[in-house]
């Protein structure tokens, strides 16, 4: 308490003496008087830390008392680390005039204040580790002279007996129940045969970057598509989106990507226009109400688990466009 009484009794004899330099007989202080005064000490501080520096440095480090204690953090990651991390943060790698030791001080804050790096942690980049992860496995477990354990193929169903199994899939008036087992009959043949033909390029290309980036969208497509399936199962999927999933299973079988896409196109955007406003207006219906109606709606803004299992379903249409072949003309974006 003594002290606090001693430092309070210091700075008010400063602030009377600094007023009464200032004031020059008068009863009032200018401001600018007071900001120029704090200045010229500033200044005047620095000029003696940097003749006290100065002369540390002739003196070869032989007198240590008089040189400033500082606080610098000598950096424990080298340089190109430590941009990789704050690119990987999605942060800027170096601000401007900064020194090596002040981007790392800026990097070890943001890992103590998120230290998961989360914000850029997205599920392709947690596919892709997944797959290293799996590689990284088998090649320590050949090190060690362990026979790697070989995935089961499952036998599957070609393309000629799959179309003849989910014939009328595309009906307009098929059943509600058995299109249920048809939808999700085919989209499961379909991923299957995706990630049966990405197993089988894995020991000419497992090296390869392309190769690691298709296996983590089959990954990523596999636990998108989870709920779509689980649904179909408990058929509890949305009528118009399992015949609009149907519509696009006939047309990939028919090899018509064209159509595919255009049915995709709707059932993910949709093609009526969006009311904006008030609907209806007393006893009164508003004209073009009967347009809006559920197939017409963008079923891709409903739901994020909507959105994802219907970014899959896209991919599963550009892998059957890529191992399908038929004519240009019903391809999108031939060759591409």
């Amino acid at each position: 308490m003594d002290f606090l009484k001693a430092e309070l009794a210091r700075k008010k004899a400063l602030v009377e003496e600094r007023d009464k330099k200032l004031a020059g007989g008068k009863s009032y202080v200018k401001r600018c008087d007071i900001e120029e005064y704090e200045r010229e000490r500033y200044l005047e501080r620095c000029s003696k830390r940097k003749k006290t520096s100065s002369d540390g440095d002739r003196n070869d480090g032989s007198d240590m008392t008089h040189l400033p204690v500082t606080k610098e953090v000598v950096p424990l990651l080298s340089e190109v680390e430590v941009k990789k991390r704050l690119r990987d943060r999605g942060e800027p790698i170096k601000l401007f005039g900064e020194t090596p030791c002040e981007t790392y001080q800026r990097l070890r804050q943001l890992e103590l204040q998120e230290p998961s790096g989360s914000k850029s942690q997205t599920d392709f980049k947690s596919a892709m580790e997944k797959i290293d992860q799996e590689y990284m496995n088998e090649m320590l477990t050949e090190l060690h002279g362990d026979t790697v354990k070989k995935r089961e193929m499952k036998v599957l169903a070609t393309f000629e007996e799959m179309k003849e199994k989910c014939k009328g899939i595309a009906a307009p008036r098929i059943p509600m129940e058995p299109l249920y087992d048809l939808v999700h009959h085919f989209y499961r043949w379909l991923f299957d045969t995706w990630d049966q033909e990405g197993e089988r390029q894995k020991s000419a290309r497992s090296a390869d970057l392309s190769w690691k980036m298709e296996r983590a969208k089959i990954k990523q497509a596999e636990e998108y598509l989870k709920p779509l399936f689980r649904s179909l199962k408990r058929k509890t999927l949305e009528e118009a989106l399992l015949r609009s999933f149907g519509t696009i299973a006939g047309a990939i079988l028919n090899r018509d990507y064209i159509a595919a896409n255009d049915q995709y196109l709707k059932t993910a955007i949709g093609n009526a226009a969006w009311p904006i406003g008030v609907t209806m207006v007393g006893i009164h219906a508003r004209t073009g109400r009967e347009k809006l109606f559920a197939h017409n709606v963008a079923h891709v803004l409903n739901d994020e688990v909507q959105r994802k299992y219907l970014q899959a379903i896209k991919r599963l249409m550009t892998f059957a466009q890529r191992y399908y072949t038929t004519d240009p003309s019903k391809c999108v974006e031939y060759n591409a």
